[in-house]
């Protein structure tokens, strides 16, 4: 009996020494600056709103881009996803995601779609556009309707956009979007 008492006696005083030399971990999240870039040519400028940092798993950075030679505008919000569920998820599902979120808070308030078409973004992926018609006053002195879209910009990165450009000036913006 004696030897497994020293047995267990030795393996407490390891156990008890060796808890003091554990390393500690745990993640933490930063936030860095990088470059956001798009070629729209002459007479387009970009602001940049306001910085939205959630609780809910992401930031986001909302940018207005208009045109001072001709009507239209566009509004961009481009989301960093930090939630461990949602990283979890593929691009195409999350973009999806955040995609059927805004239409159905568009049509929540009215507004309808009545099509779509396919835009490249800047890595060559495919991006569904979807035209909605709407009776805001705001909308109508462009015409009744805009474009709506969501997709990767790249890993954590998302664009969401809603245009009251034209097709040529929409697709090339999403052709050119990117964050550097």
């Amino acid at each position: 009996m004696k030897p497994f008492a020293a047995l267990i006696s030795a393996m407490l005083l390891m156990v008890c020494l060796a808890l003091p030399g554990t390393a500690l971990e745990s993640k933490f999240f930063t936030v860095t600056e990088k470059t956001i870039s798009l070629d729209l040519g002459p007479g387009f400028e970009m602001v940049r709103g306001e910085f939205n940092a959630s609780e809910n798993g992401m930031v986001s950075q909302d940018f207005i881009i208009n045109n001072t030679d001709a009507s239209g505008a566009a509004f961009v919000s481009v989301m960093s996803v930090y939630d461990e569920t949602l990283s979890k998820m593929s691009p195409g599902a999350l973009s999806e995601l955040f995609l059927i979120g805004g239409i159905s808070g568009v049509e929540a308030r009215g507004d309808q779609e009545i099509g779509n078409w396919t835009a490249v973004d800047h890595k060559g992926n495919n991006v569904t556009v979807h035209t909605m018609n709407s009776d805001d006053e705001r909308i109508e002195m462009v015409g009744s309707s805009y474009d709506m879209a969501v997709w990767n910009l790249d890993g954590p990165s998302f664009a969401v956009m809603v245009s009251l450009f034209d097709k040529d000036n929409t697709t090339q913006a999403i052709k050119t979007l990117a964050v550097i």
